[in-house]
């Protein structure tokens, strides 16, 4: 069986690429007492909008003295809520998980390195080796 070559992309093709997508699942538990796995939607970012926020977030000078490339406190909830589609969260409301006594450390972290992993991770076109 031949192996078909991969169409070469052009301008027109990586201009109609689609924003990343990924469904997060968050356990929680229903009012019945019922443990629930639920999905949170997130959409990657362009670039120069998750720069902005980047900026947006610079860290405090003992931030940075610790190595943080920007503001540990109020860089993720703004990125998740940036990121979310359904639901769609507002920085507030991202910012209220963030700080809420009921999400763990690694539960809080599992939303937003997916949302860091989702704007950070390559293309999905695939590119033609030289002739």
């Amino acid at each position: 069986m031949a192996t078909q070559k991969p169409k070469r992309a052009t301008i027109e093709s990586l201009m109609k690429k689609p924003p990343r997508t990924k469904e997060v699942t968050v356990k929680t538990v229903s009012d019945t007492g019922r443990e629930l796995e639920i999905n949170v939607l997130f959409r990657s970012l362009g670039s120069k909008l998750y720069d902005a926020i980047v900026t947006e977030h610079q860290p405090t000078k003992e931030q940075k003295k610790e190595g943080n490339q920007w503001n540990p406190d109020t860089f993720p909830p703004a990125l998740i809520a940036a990121c979310s589609v359904d639901p769609r969260l507002t920085v507030e409301q991202a910012t209220s998980l963030w700080e809420s006594e009921d999400w763990s450390q690694g539960e809080l972290m599992g939303l937003f390195i997916a949302a860091v992993k989702l704007n950070n991770e390559g293309l999905d076109i695939p590119f033609t080796a030289a002739d």
